[in-house]
């Protein structure tokens, strides 16, 4: 018997009424990300750091858009344990409907893609889970997460107050019916901390250096020079010779412009300090120490400034063990409790599939797969399927190699020492010697207690 509580939104979308009262709700914990709406956090630079404000750094775009993307484009399937062991890929289930289209106007890769971007971002990915009469889920509604408040009820049960366009404003929904991925937390588990809202004084610094440098540029690349002339200058006419000279010469699209000089007037240029020039370190630490926040590899923003072949390889697995891995297993063990019913648990599971993230170049993968043939734990087939081509007939067969099997085609048998206290029996050396009714000739030996 499937068991499932009445849900709280099925389709088309109505809101179930529950015996908890929403008055009787507390808030479990102030929401985090409600700061991007009032002008984000400002930290120790005094820049706000809100998330757009963030993702104008090239570092945290590369970083969010890295992990999101590699999720997104990892195969998600529901799965059956089979009663020999392993499991086989299901095909058949409702559910899989759901995985190949959340919803009306996304595509997997895109849901798993934005849940990701919004965990990475505000540390918390929200997506509500409509259902159908009978309970089943139908379709998958992500959120942004400043418009949902994580309620505790007196029962101590999680509910959700959320605005949507489709759902409408103030929907209240139980935790059953709401898929809710968080980030670390310090709260008790309700909600997760925002990267950006702890980062903000790294990812403020970076900003801070991001508008010095476009501050250089505006200027030409080059701090204020000094005009000097051999007649005495009103304040008047200084201040109009110098803004004369900047709106002719200032800026990159002028700086290759002919300075003319008038009445001995001469222009003493001044180079940058090594302070003003440090800037450009400040800048390249600042992609070693957004990527450390985000568990990303530099060489997945394109740093390859301490990449080298021989490291990339050993780098990227420590990014898909490290980065991806903990990621996607919420999302496994998420829609394992929230998707399928009670009784379905035991046989079904989901699981993201690493293969693509894995394939390697191809003499790595070739010289795998003949390990996994010569081993006897793959068929032909399932080297082909993996390298994208079809089956072909006795492919399922597995072939043992030629050394691990007799002349005869059967294998070697396993050579076995003889009991203990007795000794081998050898083959005469001459057949005269051997007979069957007498005594044992020379080369024989004799069998006994």
């Amino acid at each position: 018997m499937k068991t499932r509580r009445e849900p709280s939104l099925t389709f088309p979308h109505h809101q179930k009424s529950d015996s908890v009262a929403p008055t009787d709700f507390s808030l479990a914990w102030p929401n985090p990300n409600m700061m991007g709406l009032f002008g984000g956090w400002t930290g120790s630079t005094g820049i706000p750091v809100t998330p757009l404000t963030a993702l104008q750094v090239s570092t945290v775009y590369g970083c969010v858009k890295a992990k999101s993307e590699d999720i997104g484009k990892l195969p998600f399937r529901l799965r059956r344990r089979l009663p020999t062991g392993g499991a086989a890929v299901e095909t058949r289930h409702p559910l899989c409907r759901l995985l190949e289209k959340p919803n009306r106007w996304m595509l997997p890769t895109e849901f798993w893609s934005y849940m990701t971007t919004a965990h990475e971002m505000r540390g918390n990915a929200y997506a509500v889970i409509v259902r159908g009469r009978a309970g089943q889920p139908v379709s998958l509604i992500p959120l942004n997460p400043d418009r949902v408040n994580v309620l505790l009820s007196p029962r101590g049960e999680l509910y959700y107050n959320v605005s949507h366009p489709q759902l409408g404003d103030g929907l209240t929904l139980h935790g059953d019916d709401m898929l809710h991925i968080r980030n670390l937390s310090i709260d008790g588990g309700y909600l997760g901390l925002s990267p950006i809202a702890i980062a903000q004084d790294t990812i403020g610094i970076a900003l801070a250096a991001q508008q010095h440098g476009a501050t250089l540029f505006r200027n030409g690349v080059q701090v204020t020079g000094v005009l000097s002339s051999p007649n005495k200058l009103s304040t008047e006419a200084a201040q109009r010779m110098a803004q004369s000279w900047n709106d002719i010469y200032g800026g990159v699209q002028n700086s290759s412009k002919t300075a003319v000089l008038e009445e001995g007037t001469k222009f003493e240029k001044m180079s940058l300090t090594s302070e003003e020039a440090q800037f450009l370190e400040t800048r390249q630490f600042a992609v070693v120490d957004i990527c450390r926040l985000f568990r990303c590899p530099p060489h997945k923003v394109f740093d390859l400034s301490d990449a080298h072949y021989a490291n990339i390889e050993s780098a990227n697995q420590d990014y898909i063990d490290d980065a991806l891995q903990p990621l996607v297993t919420k999302y496994e063990q998420a829609c394992g409790q929230k998707l399928l019913f009670d009784d379905e648990r035991a046989d079904l599971f989901f699981e993201f599939d690493f293969s693509a993230l894995l394939r390697g170049d191809q003499a790595t993968r070739f010289a795998a797969y003949q390990i996994g043939l010569n081993s006897l734990f793959m068929t032909r087939n399932e080297v082909r399927i993996k390298e994208g081509m079809n089956p072909v007939p006795g492919g399922d067969e597995f072939v043992i190699p030629l050394n691990m099997s007799s002349p005869d085609g059967a294998p070697k048998p396993e050579g076995k020492p003889p009991p203990s206290g007795v000794a081998p029996v050898t083959q005469p050396q001459n057949s005269e010697n051997a007979t069957s009714d007498g005594p044992p000739g020379p080369g024989q030996n004799v069998v006994g207690d």
